[in-house]
């Protein structure tokens, strides 16, 4: 008798025993996993109010940047991503046209007027954020010179060496960015502007959140960023955010986030009710308490402290997405060639023209003009013959002969100046 209720209580322990290990796995079956291109902090905030939910499931992110993700969702674990979320469409158009994005229901769909014409099938978008510069306000107090409030502001030489930028090829904020200013200021005068700035860079951080980072740790004066990075910081005292400036450029678009359902996903009803949870009130309202440094698409109160400001996000133009998408390849190509890797150059050679300046008592747009052109014009950056053929190899050789001749010809012109 007792070996056999010792047997019943052995047989008892063992199917609790196999219940605990199971159980884990029942709940984590749930788990829904974000692939995003933002940081830990951008998205900690969200998902603490989606937890306080009578729905909520788990939610665990992975902070990638686009390629990796893209890369990731084109092998065998790409089932083990629910969502992509970030603020690039590019990255959203590459996965849509390999088929790694699930169509989205209608009800979600209505909510399309920030999400490129493209992407409405597969995509939402459930905030914005907006572009400008984040200056650091003990620094100019220093140099006893205004806080920039335009990429203009920029090109001041007493900003030497103080100024932080991203690469486009590994940021795509900053990709974004430099698209809007080709397209708000024109080709030529864009490229010109950026090719200034360049003389006062002197970090180009790989990320865009570096950026922010990096002024806050007084590595810098000045950095073009996005708000919601900026927001973060400046309105954190114990970060030093009494000192952090953030000023928007005008009549500059503004970057909505998206999100869309991978098309691998195993938890897709899930990862639908997490997307309207964000476009719902509450959602919404996460949104507008100042923690997340983004702004709700759904219109504020008047009262709201941020309704001005979301405002004016919403009077902002919008870019052309058919050209950001088409040219995207060319601009980081052109970027990387033209600015990263001759940074040290055009620093010299922009020196070398304010010095000569001074020598001479006047501006020298002749001399400007000679470093402000680049190898690529403005109608074969839209020339879909051009770009359809374009040939990496021999581009690069024409490029760094045309630099090369660039060169020669600027220093001989400050030669031959009296």
């Amino acid at each position: 008798m007792v070996n056999r209720q010792m047997l019943i209580r052995i047989r008892c322990f063992r199917l609790f025993g196999l219940f605990l290990l199971l159980m884990p796995f029942t709940i984590m079956s749930k788990e829904l996993v974000i692939g995003t291109t933002f940081s830990t902090d951008a998205t900690v905030h969200l998902i603490k109010v989606w937890e306080q939910q009578s729905n909520h499931f788990p939610i665990r992110t992975l902070n990638r940047t686009s390629m990796s993700l893209n890369q990731l969702l084109s092998t065998s674990k790409a089932g083990n991503v629910d969502l992509i979320l970030s603020s690039s469409p590019m990255l959203f158009d590459s996965l849509q046209s390999k088929g790694e994005l699930a169509d989205l229901p209608a009800t979600i769909k209505q909510h399309s007027q920030f999400v490129p014409e493209v992407l409405q099938n597969t995509t939402a978008a459930f905030s914005i954020s907006g572009y400008g510069i984040l200056s650091n306000s003990a620094q100019f107090e220093s140099l006893n010179i205004s806080i920039p409030g335009d990429w203009y502001d920029l090109v001041n030489p007493a900003l030497q060496d103080l100024v932080i930028i991203s690469s486009p090829s590994r940021s795509e904020t900053n990709h974004i960015m430099l698209e809007a200013l080709l397209q708000q200021q024109g080709w030529d005068k864009g490229w010109e502007l950026i090719s200034q700035i360049s003389a006062n860079v002197g970090t180009i951080s790989s990320r865009s959140f570096g950026v922010a980072d990096k002024i806050q740790a007084n590595l810098g004066a000045a950095g073009i960023t996005i708000d919601n990075y900026a927001n973060l910081l400046t309105q954190n005292e114990s970060l030093g955010g009494n000192r952090l400036v953030f000023h928007y450029f005008p009549n500059f678009p503004v970057s909505p986030t998206f999100i869309s359902v991978t098309a691998k996903s195993t938890h897709k009803a899930e990862a639908l009710t997490f997307i309207q949870f964000l476009l719902s009130e509450e959602g919404q309202r996460a949104l507008s308490d100042s923690e997340t440094g983004k702004y709700p698409i759904q219109p504020l109160s008047t009262d709201n402290p941020l309704a001005e400001k979301q405002q004016f996000l919403f009077s902002q133009p919008q870019i052309n997405y058919d050209l950001l998408l088409k040219r995207q390849e060319l601009v980081k190509l052109l970027f990387e060639h033209a600015i990263t890797y001759r940074l040290n150059q055009l620093k010299t050679n922009w020196r070398l023209i304010y010095a000569k300046e001074q020598a001479v008592g006047r501006q020298l747009p002749e001399v400007r003009a000679i470093i402000a052109s680049f190898p690529i014009t403005e109608q074969q950056s839209v020339d879909d013959d051009y770009l359809n053929n374009f040939n990496l190899s021999s581009e690069l050789l024409k490029w760094q002969e045309y630099f090369s001749q660039q060169q020669a010809e600027l220093v001989k012109t400050l030669e031959d100046l009296q």
